[in-house]
């Protein structure tokens, strides 16, 4: 973060935005209470604190508010009451916006008035992006109260939301009526957690993961984390579609967010859907149905058609989180791996501490006793007396209102002239040592743990961009990588390929047959299919197999794949084969009107040990 922790929860009025709201926060937990402050106070809102029912109550009569976030339990006076007993003797004029924040939606709900007192409910633990989206995306409320909408009968009705809440049929939830709305726009959505979750795929799921594009998007109906979705990244192809999170849970994770979509606002997702399905088009095959992780990070980072951003983000140990919903320390350890291949380039984005035991960056950073390392630390001038060249602390000299030299009893009268005021020492209120300046010390708020200022580690945060080899890669596929780093890997091979592949290998290993496997891909496969058509280009493929057959001998075999073609030559080495492959390549495409820029790859049983 660019400012401190000291300067944004000292932010004066003053310097309060023109577009800053002024906010309550009645909440009793002290890291909640800093964490709401700290935030919305960065974004240019004005932050009234207080920790219990009635205290909230004295300052929402004592002077307006834009927004009032309350916690359901507070201390001497629930949330619930407060908001009832503020809205019970308000007379006209407008009201802040009551927003309970709570763990315990259930029992909020189970209260009979809630509707009638809350305008929105957001469920703990806080996702802060969407509470800072949601301050922001309030209307000045005048005229109408807020949370209320005139019927034509001109009675007012209630219009609670709800925000991250599952989509319980009894809640009237932001996220039901959201989805209810997108699902009238015609497109076909993937849904977590009735398609895609952790125990299973539904037959809709099995589809999009075998390669059907027909599915649009990945709708997320209640709240999740990256944790529980990883069978996103897990399985094929659901990682290259755009994430739409109706539940508010994954903040700038998602490609679109809840807060983000308000009705009728369907061109945002026109647009976002668009792209997408237009990047995924452009991706060669391989990168498509790859099990790689590594692929699957640089494929997804091409259909999102920007730079994998890194954000600061506290509700996370590491503190830094990015727009993806790959597990960060997954995510950290594939794009450092691509980026030290030429895949990815690093944009500097923070120096970060490291606690060395639980690998979290939140930390209190506090003044400290450089003896006993406790924080009780107290700052006082100290004096030299002229005469007897004492010097010491002011407190060692003040005997009441007069100053008496500690080694000399002589009273200081005039400073200058008596004595003067040099400096100042850093007093520990606990053991009772003196510096001239403290130190400085970490405390792990995740684990405890405290380190001081020169032995803390420390790790950099960076962003990550597609180079221009990585661009290549996404385009012609594996092919891209040459013989010297392609590897064969079985699951991309057809059935019938594995099997006398392993009948070879057998006989090879028993009495030491040769045989040569080779892997034809076309490079100018996106070119060709972008000017000609995707028909005229598997019209030219199929010739170009047939023409092969043809060429070969009757006990080699022709096997058509994915992305790449195969010929499994028998009682050949891999040596004899590469001799021939020139010439095999040439008179396979010699009388097509298509060039599809034949490349082959020889693999022999070595490859295979």
């Amino acid at each position: 973060m660019k400012r401190g922790v000291a300067e944004d929860l000292g932010q004066e009025d003053g310097s309060l935005q023109k577009s800053g709201k002024r906010l309550l926060v009645a909440e009793d937990n002290p890291v909640t209470q800093d964490l709401l402050k700290l935030f919305l106070g960065q974004r240019g809102h004005h932050v009234d604190i207080v920790q219990d029912g009635e205290s909230a109550l004295q300052a929402l009569r004592r002077q307006p508010y834009d927004v009032a976030l309350l916690d359901f339990h507070l201390p001497k006076m629930d949330g619930l009451k407060v908001a009832a007993a503020f809205r019970s003797s308000h007379e006209g004029g407008g009201r802040p916006w009551f927003v309970a924040i709570t763990a315990d939606t259930d029992g909020l709900t189970a209260r009979e008035d809630y509707g009638a007192n809350f305008d929105q409910i957001i469920p703990k633990p806080l996702d802060i992006h969407e509470v800072c989206s949601l301050v922001e995306g309030l209307s000045e409320h005048g005229g109408e109260q807020p949370g209320e909408a005139a019927t034509p009968g001109g009675t007012a009705q209630p219009a609670l939301e709800f925000v991250g809440l599952s989509s319980d049929p009894a809640q009237a939830s932001e996220s039901r009526r959201k989805q209810g709305w997108i699902e009238t726009l015609g497109h076909e959505f993937l849904r977590y957690p009735d398609d895609v979750n952790a125990a299973r795929l539904s037959a809709r799921g099995m589809r999009a993961i075998q390669g059907d594009g027909t599915f649009d998007a990945l709708l997320v109906t209640a709240p999740t984390s990256p944790e529980e979705l990883a069978p996103v990244w897990q399985k094929k192809c659901l990682h290259l579609l755009p994430v739409i999170d109706l539940a508010g849970s994954l903040g700038p994770r998602a490609d679109l967010g809840g807060s983000g979509l308000g009705y009728g606002e369907n061109e945002k997702l026109e647009r976002l859907i668009r792209q997408f399905h237009q990047r995924r088009g452009e991706l060669h095959r391989d990168l498509v149905m790859t099990d790689e992780m590594g692929e699957k990070l640089l494929g997804r980072i091409y259909v999102s058609d920007g730079p994998l951003q890194a954000a600061h983000n506290p509700n996370v140990p590491p503190i830094v989180s990015y727009n993806a919903t790959l597990r960060d320390d997954v995510l950290i350890r594939e794009a450092t791996r691509l980026a030290d291949t030429g895949f990815l380039d690093r944009q500097f984005f923070d120096r970060l501490q490291v606690c060395d035991r639980c690998h979290s960056s939140r930390f209190n950073v506090r003044e400290e006793c450089a003896n006993c390392r406790s924080p009780d630390l107290l700052e006082e001038p100290y004096l030299h007396h002229f005469k007897c060249a004492y010097q010491g602390v002011e407190s060692d000299f003040r005997r009441g209102d007069a100053l008496i030299c500690p080694k000399c009893r002589q009273e200081l009268s005039h400073f200058s002239v008596d004595y003067d005021k040099p400096g100042s020492l850093v007093r520990c209120l606990g053991c009772g040592n003196a510096a001239s300046e403290p130190a400085v010390g970490f405390q792990c708020l995740d684990c405890g743990s405290h380190f001081d200022g020169d032995s803390i580690a420390f790790r950099d945060a960076y962003s990550f961009t597609l180079t221009d080899q990585a661009l290549a890669f996404l385009e012609t596929g594996r092919a891209f990588l040459g013989p010297a780093q392609q590897t064969l890997r079985f699951s991309d091979l057809p059935l019938q390929l594995v099997v006398a592949l392993n009948g070879e290998a057998r006989q090879y290993n028993e009495s030491k047959v040769p045989f040569a496997l080779l892997d034809i891909s076309y490079q100018r496969e996106r070119e060709i299919v972008r000017e000609a058509g995707p028909r005229q280009f598997a019209q030219a493929r199929d010739m170009i197999l047939e023409n092969l057959r043809n060429l070969l001998r009757k006990e080699d075999r022709v096997v058509k794949g994915h992305s790449s073609d195969y010929v499994l030559m028998k009682a050949v080495g891999p040596d004899e084969a590469r001799e021939g492959v020139t010439n095999l390549a040439s008179e396979a495409g010699r009388d097509l009107r298509l060039d599809l820029g034949i490349r082959i790859h020889v693999f022999g049983p070595e490859d295979f040990a």
